[in-house]
């Protein structure tokens, strides 16, 4: 059954608190860097997408106000790849830390495209100079085959292919 946008499909009551029924589609994720050139560079040359909208010196009171940050100054952008948008973000002031990130830390650790070949994007990436943090694994009991690959100041940009688990050998992880 095909959902209309704006409908409601849990099967529960709507409970106070949740905003599940408000939701319509998953829109953006951030990503905060240094290096606001390379980083834009890299997610519309290799990954495929496009500027849709890019800012220098943004610094209106509500951005400040809406990110926790009064007196933010940043460098944005939008990049849209089909219907996902990529925010970047290069913050003037404040400064920020600038390491990466591990994927145990607290907070959000990666954002994941499903490919065709994980295969063959690796082979490409690699050729092409690009890191990952390892050749692609199989996980989930053969279903998935998976790289990270490691974008500008290491953020990590999964990418996964879903395979046919009858066929596919390996150990889930």
């Amino acid at each position: 059954m095909s959902r209309k946008r704006g409908e409601h499909t849990s099967a529960a009551p709507h409970r106070g608190g949740s905003v599940d029924d408000l939701i319509t589609r998953a829109h953006h994720a951030a990503v905060c860097v240094q290096d606001f050139v390379a980083a834009r560079d890299f997610y519309v040359d290799v990954l495929g997408f496009r500027v849709e909208g890019e800012m220098d010196r943004r610094d209106e009171p509500a951005l400040g106000t809406v990110v926790g940050l009064p007196g933010a100054v940043v460098r944005w952008a939008v990049l849209a790849r089909d219907s996902f948008r990529l925010e970047l973000f290069k913050y003037y002031a404040p400064a920020g830390r600038t390491e990466a990130n591990r994927q145990c830390d607290a907070g959000y650790t990666h954002v994941a495209f499903e490919v065709r070949d994980v295969d063959e994007a690796y082979r490409r990436l690699t050729v092409a100079g690009h890191r990952t943090t390892a050749p692609p694994q199989i996980l989930r009991g053969g279903r998935t085959k998976v790289i990270y690959l490691l974008a500008p100041e290491d953020s990590v940009v999964e990418l996964i292919e879903f395979r046919d688990p009858v066929t596919s050998s390996g150990v889930s992880s």
